[in-house]
Formats: structure tokens, sequence, C-alpha cells
């Protein structure tokens, strides 16, 4: 083996930035540990009991590492990652994800949709793969479809059908899976895709330096927020792998790619929530203007805000195909899109508490090495690609917009607004990588050895362990959610006034086939209550059953933010004497 010296002032800096960005990962653990562990809020209850832990070893790794970096001999065996082959590993690496994921998915996720998020774009999905845009609602439950489906339900005059009110694409790209029996493939297949897309990016960046492709995969495809996330359905696996993509092809800078990328990015901002994607393009059109590519950037912004306005508009258009009136159909336009972004500005204080809750929760989601590789890349940005300062004011963008609109992540596996940029931050990590100043991809000594030590212990300990968590966390709900669709009831009604977010037990076929049907007290007045009871054998699910399958009782609990509050009164009285789950309670 040749020996590389490793230079001993470079070898100082990483050691003083590996133990800074220790001590960051050790006062996140802290503030987690001084959180109650028994809070309802589900951001302080994720910051105490699932992340404390993790920044705290994430912080006495980094402090060994710098240790190692500063008092390690200069003369090492080279690791030549710059030899490797990068597409090469970036296929191999898109394989093993996809089965990373897929075994995720069934064994620790129980191909399960646990959040109502999850669920309706299963819910979507499923409508779409029957060649239909909505469900229609049967007349005789029209009445209780705000009890049918609490949350994240399109309001449709008369409730005569319904369909989530998230965009389209994600659940059509999921329903396309679905056709063919195998839904959950969804975000092995985007995951997988993602990974491609970033090599080439990184290849198109650094053409002579394959080391930063690889590294950029290896900090990707190791973080276990990107492989439990593409594990569920949200939508923001695919908002990774689109943005990649279209930034893959913006890069390749041809009349053809650039048209391609036009597709893309309508694609991308119909996805979930029409905001995401331009944010992360935003710096890349505008940089056009900067460089006098005229021609180019008046073709960007048409298409974006061609595609930005078609989407706000979308559902105005798909009520107006449910043969809504027009002027009705007009309420779900611009103006109610305006109105619902007004209506979600939060500028209170506790919102910066909440976004750094947040960002701790991102990082301890990451390869161990991710923090100060993208501290390195960020200091560097000067030096190399104009795509860094873009991808980093993408990133900027992205949270400078949730601090206003929506500082409450609720569920998510990481910090998930942020995972459309998760393909930037790599690509920040590899110049970082690239920063720590080796003139040629072979001269890597000491460096390699921590990356490597890094990859290895995200993949054999802290992917594990987050699955752990994941399987303790979900568990209870599956099982709940399974106990009440094999009720022999007609009708189960789930009483979620003090189950920790119990309102996503309720959940309904589309095409309500089957049975039971599944309702929420809080949407139900007494009228509605006597006239269900007086049709159909009825069951109860509330604190007494959930707390049997291990879900957590918090009195009062609203469920969701979106939730109504707790009815105190007529409606619990109805069922004073209701009878264990499973059984009819009322009428005698």
């Amino acid at each position: 083996m040749s020996v590389a010296k490793y230079e001993p002032d470079r070898q100082r800096q990483l050691s003083s930035l590996l133990w800074g960005v220790a001590w960051v990962l050790f006062i996140g653990a802290l503030a987690g540990v001084l959180l109650d562990r028994k809070s309802d809020h589900i951001t302080q209850y994720f910051m105490a009991v699932q992340d404390a832990p993790v920044l705290f070893v994430m912080g006495l790794f980094c402090l060994t590492a710098g240790w190692l970096a500063r008092n390690q001999s200069g003369d090492l065996p080279e690791i030549g990652l710059g030899r490797l082959d990068a597409f090469r590993i970036a296929w191999i690496a898109a394989i093993v994800v996809g089965c990373t994921i897929l075994a995720i998915r069934h064994l620790a996720y129980f191909d399960f949709a646990l959040s109502a998020d999850e669920f309706m774009a299963e819910f979507d999905a499923r409508i779409f793969a029957s060649g239909k845009l909505f469900a229609r609602v049967a007349a005789e439950w029209r009445d209780y479809v705000p009890a049918l489906q609490p949350v994240f339900r399109l309001s449709v005059p008369e409730n005569a059908f319904w369909i989530s009110s998230y965009l389209p694409v994600n659940a059509a790209l999921r329903a396309m899976f679905a056709v063919v029996g195998a839904p959950g493939f969804e975000g092995a297949v985007l995951a997988g895709v993602a990974v491609v897309a970033l090599c080439g990016v990184a290849r198109r960046l650094w053409p002579d330096r394959p080391d930063a492709a690889v590294v950029s995969v290896m900090v990707l495809a190791t973080s276990s927020q990107f492989l439990i996330t593409a594990a569920t359905p949200y939508a923001m696996t695919a908002h990774l792998a689109l943005n990649l993509v279209w930034l893959w092809l913006f890069l390749r800078d041809t009349p053809a790619s650039h048209g391609v990328a036009a597709g893309v990015a309508f694609a991308a901002c119909g996805l979930h929530q029409v905001v995401f994607h331009p944010l992360f393009v935003a710096p890349f059109v505008l940089s056009l203007f900067w460089v006098k590519r005229w021609k180019l950037a008046a073709f960007y912004s048409v298409v974006y805000a061609v595609s930005v306005c078609f989407w706000i508009l979308y559902w105005s258009l798909l009520l107006r195909a449910g043969g809504v009136p027009m002027q009705e159909a007009s309420e779900v336009g611009i103006i109610h899109f305006i109105q619902r972004a007004y209506d979600l500005v939060d500028l209170s204080p506790r919102s910066l508490l909440l976004m750094l809750y947040n960002l701790f929760r991102f990082l301890s989601w990451q390869n161990l090495l991710f923090f100060p590789l993208v501290v390195l890349g960020l200091m560097a940005w000067r030096s190399r690609s104009p795509t860094i300062p873009c991808l980093a004011l993408g990133v900027i963008a992205t949270l400078g917009f949730v601090l206003v609109i929506m500082p409450y992540q609720g569920h998510g596996w990481g910090y998930r607004y942020l995972h459309g940029c998760l393909g930037g931050l790599a690509l920040i990590a590899a110049h970082g990588w690239i920063s720590l100043g080796e003139r040629d991809a072979g001269a890597k000594g000491n460096p390699s050895r921590i990356l490597l030590a890094g990859v290895a212990m995200s993949i054999l300990v802290l992917l594990p362990w987050r699955a752990y968590q994941v399987h303790a966390f979900v568990s209870p709900y599956a099982a709940a959610a399974e106990a009440i669709q094999m009720s022999p009831a007609d009708v189960v009604i789930v009483d979620s006034v003090d189950i920790w977010f119990g309102v996503d037990l309720v959940r309904n076929d589309p095409f309500l086939g089957g049975s039971p049907k599944v309702l929420s007290l809080l949407n139900l007045d007494e009228r509605m209550l006597r006239e269900l009871c007086g049709r159909y054998d009825i069951a109860i699910f509330d604190r007494r059953n959930a707390s049997g399958f291990g879900l957590r009782i918090v009195p009062g609990f609203a469920g969701t933010i979106s939730e109504p509050e707790p009815r105190t009164s007529r409606c619990h009285e109805f069922f004073k004497l209701r009878a264990p789950f499973g059984t009819c309670a009322w009428p005698p």
C-alpha cells in the first residue's frame, strides 16, 4: 500500500470542527433531557424520548473522531475513494437502499399509514387506481362525511364526493404501484432514483473528483431520515427525487434537458403542497437573471408561474369536474389558497423554539458526519461551484417559509419539511469533503477512515436504533387500527378526546365498501348518534380500549391542530353507559 501524508494544520482544523460540532450536539441532548418525556406536544415528546439519546451518542462520536484526527499518525494506509466508479457505487447503493426500505416498511412500519397525512395519500391513491379523480359518497352517508374523515379532507358542497385536500401527484405515483399490487414500492423506487440522480449531479459538478460523488451518496444513503421516510406514504421522498432529477437536468444545460426539467417542475409542484419545490429551485432561477441568461430565466419563470397557478386552481377545477357550479367551485381557488396560508401564519416566539427542536431532530436522523461535512461545505462556499450557494439558499428559503407558516411538524421521522433539501445538503457535505484540502482524489488518509467509521456506525447503530423507535411508536396504532377494522359491528365510533392522536384511527375506504364504517365522535351531534344507533349495530372505541393497545391517554387531548374542540356534555352523556369495544352499547 502507498502512504499518504496528512498535513498537521488540516488535522487540527478537522479536529477543532468535530469538537465544535460535538458540543452543539451535546447542547441539543441536554435540551432534550430537560423536556418532559410525558408531554402531549409531539415535538417535545420526540425530542425528549427519541432524539436526546441519539444526539448524545453522535456528540461522543464527533468528540472521539476529533481526538483521533488530531492525535493519529500522519502516515496511514491510503483508502482511495477516488478510484471507485461513482455510478456503479450509486446503482449498488440504490438497490441496497430499496431493499432496506422495503424491509423497514414491513418489519418496523407494518405496511401501515400512521398519520392522517399518510392515510390520505393512500386514500387518494385508491381512488386514482380505480380510474377516478374522486369518490362519490352514497346519499345516506353524506351528512356523516365530516365524522368519516375529520381532517385533511377537501370541503365539497353537500359532501357529494370526497378526496383529500392535498395535491394529487404523490398519490398518483402511488396509484401506479397500487395497480400492480405493490404501493409500498413507490418509496423504494423513488429513493433509488434520488440516489442515482444525486450521483449524476455530483459528477456534473465535480467531474475530476469521483470521490465527492461517492461521499454524497454515502451521506444520503446512510441517513435514517432518508430510509425510514421512504418506507412511509409521505410525499417527501418524491420531493427529494424530483428535486434531484430537476437539478441534474438543469445542470446538463441543453435545450432538451431544460424541456424535460420543465415537465419535472410541473409534477413536483403538484406532489402535495405547491410551495416546496419552488423554494428549492428559486435560487437557481434567480441565478439565471444574475448571469444575464435572460431567455432561459424567462422560460423557467413562465414554467413556474403556470405550474403554481394551475396547482393552486386544481381543487376548483376538480370541483367543476364533479359538477359543482362555477361560483361554489371558485371558493377553493386563489382566494382560498391565500386565506389558508394567512390562517397558518405564526409569528409567535414559540415558533423559534419549535424550529430549534425541529433542527436538532433533523440532525439526529442523519449520518454521523453529515453535520460537520455540511459546515465545512458552507465555510468553503466561495471556493468552487456556484451551485453550492444556490443549494444553501434553497435550504434557507425553506426554513424561513416553514418558520412563519408551518413551524409545527407533528408526526415525522426526522424533520420532513427539509426532506426535499436532503440531496442538496449531501452535495454541500461532498463540497466540504473536497474542501479538506487534498490535492487529488487519492490522498485521503485520516478523513477517509473517519468517514467510513461514520458510515458504519450510521448503518449498524443509528439505523437499527431508529427503526426500533419507529416500531415502538407505530405498533400500538397499527394494532388498534387493525382491531377496529376487524370489528363485527356495522359502525365503530372513535371517542378520541383522551387518546393521543386518536383521530388518526378514523379511516375508511374511499368508496365506503364493506364494514365497519369508522366515525369520529367529536364530529357527531346527538341527532346523528340517535340515527346511527337506530339503524346500525354500533361499537365504541374509547380510552379504555386504546390503553389496552398501548396508546397514550392524555386527558382533554384535542387530537390534531385541525380537530374541533372536544365536546364535553351531551354527546358523551349519550354513551355514558357504553359497553366495551366490539359490542353494541345502545339502544338497550
